[in-house]
């Protein structure tokens, strides 16, 4: 019998999901409590971004539009900060459906490919 091998420190710390950080070519943005702020980061699980209004920890609307395939997209979802640095915060999404997860990762995708293409044409 072989032997089993784990990684504990390794044990459910991987990201979920893939993420992105978002360039002024990407077409999205995000919308905490009805207010625009500035995306630093995304996956189809949670964002991190910057905001001139102070948040504190708890569970905020959150609206994200982004546009895949010439389509515009809109997901109303909650966000659960759970991160809150002066100004920056990170936070999970929650309520969001299966399909919008997976537009999200679409979307997150082809930003990718794009970030790839214009590292080769450098």
């Amino acid at each position: 019998m072989k032997p089993l091998i784990s990684f504990p420190e390794l044990k459910d710390r991987g990201r979920r999901a893939f993420r992105m950080t978002p360039v002024q070519d990407d077409p999205v943005s995000l919308r905490v409590n009805g207010d625009l702020v500035d995306l630093e980061d995304l996956s189809a699980n949670g964002v991190a971004f910057i905001s001139e209004h102070e948040l504190k920890s708890g569970r905020y609307d959150a609206q994200i539009n982004f546009t895949l395939d010439e389509r515009d997209f809109t997901i109303f979802c909650k966000l659960d900060l759970i991160r809150t640095l002066t100004g920056t915060y990170g936070g999970e999404l929650q309520e969001i459906s299966s399909m919008d997860e997976r537009l999200l990762s679409r979307f997150i995708l082809e930003c990718q490919k794009q970030a790839i293409l214009r590292q080769r044409a450098e």
